[in-house]
Order: C-alpha cells, then sequence, then structure tokens
C-alpha cells in the first residue's frame, strides 16, 4: 500500500520482494557506519517484520522508499515509537537508510520532509524526534534541512550501547507541530 508519493520517490509499506534489496543496503559498510555492527540477511528479515508489526500496532512505521522512475527499492524512511527509555520518551523518531549509492540526491531529505508533513497532518503528532550519534554529519543534515532543531541539553547516552562505545554518546534533534494561523 503506498503511503505518500514525492516529486522522486513512493513511500509504502513492505512488500516480499524487498527483503534482498534491503539486505544489500543492510550489509553496506558505508551505510552501517554508525550502527552497531552490519546486518545480515535474518536480521533485515527480522527489521522488516517489526516495521510491520509497528505499523499493525500504531498505524505507522518505517516505510520502504522506492524511485518513481523505476521501483527500485532506495531504503528506509517513516516512524517509529522510541523503544527504550530516556529524557524525552514516550517519543516517536523520524529515521531513514538508503544505501549509499542513493546519498547526496536529496532522498533522505525529500522522503522525511514527506513524512513529517503525515505525522502532523494526518496523524496529529505534537512533536518528533531523531537522534544519532555526534559525528553522523550526513544524517544531522537531514535533520537539520526537514526544520528539526539541536539543544545540547538534550543529548544522552543510549541506553541500549555499552557506555564505553564510541556509538554510546547521541544528539538529539526535535520537531514540533507548526502553530496553525
Amino acid at each position: 500500500m503506498i503511503i505518500l508519493k514525492t516529486k522522486h520517490l513512493i513511500i509504502r509499506t513492505w512488500q516480499e520482494q524487498d527483503l534482498d534489496p534491503m539486505s544489500v543496503i543492510n550489509q553496506d559498510p558505508l551505510v552501517c557506519e554508525f550502527l552497531p555492527k552490519i546486518g545480515n540477511r535474518a536480521e533485515t528479515e527480522n527489521l522488516i517484520r517489526r516495521f510491520m508489526l509497528h505499523y499493525e500496532k500504531y498505524g505507522f512505521t518505517a516505510y520502504a522508499v522506492e524511485l518513481n522512475s523505476n521501483g527500485t527499492l532506495i531504503g528506509f524512511v517513516g516512524l517509529l515509537v522510541a523503544s527504550f527509555e530516556a529524557h524525552f520518551t514516550p517519543a516517536v523518531e523520524i529515521g531513514w537508510r538508503l544505501g549509499s549509492q542513493y546519498w547526496g540526491k536529496g532522498y533522505a531529505t525529500e522522503a522525511a520532509k514527506s513524512v513529517v508533513d503525515f505525522a502532523f497532518t494526518t496523524l496529529k503528532l505534537k512533536e518528533i524526534v531523531s537522534f544519532t550519534i555526534e559525528n553522523n554529519m550526513r544524517s544531522r543534515q537531514v535533520m537539520e534541512k526537514i526544520g528539526m532543531h539541536h539543544n545540547p541539553d538534550d543529548d544522552f547516552d543510549h541506553p541500549k550501547l555499552p557506555k564505553k562505545s564510541p556509538l554510546c554518546k547521541h544528539v538529539l534533534y526535535r520537531i514540533k507541530t507548526p502553530m496553525k494561523k
């Protein structure tokens, strides 16, 4: 089921044929640079299953993203309820993961802007957060381009990562629903 269409992208629910191309994305060392480990096919299958269960429970999830022009799956973007406790939870997080060959084309920003609009207009969310490690500048740039704001006082150690891990320290960005005029 198509959720959103943008100029270049289709944002939709997951399909069986998405497993192989998403597995390739999850095994790309560039894509996984700021993740705890490189994924494999079984982990990708579990990830997609979790996304589908999240959709059944909440009515939104991280969605498959494909190119309008040829139907190629390029990754995912979407919304997830944060799965841990922190000073800013409960919260809904926006996140994305695209194949590295699709970076630098504006696709993450285009898809994320569409999802933010969907979150505020259709889902009626009041706020969305996003987080990553401090030096993941690509993701931080997307966060800023979609109107999110960073307050260093919100930064946190990710509770699902060991304190000594170089991935533990995270920056938090927020965006609130626009005020009606």
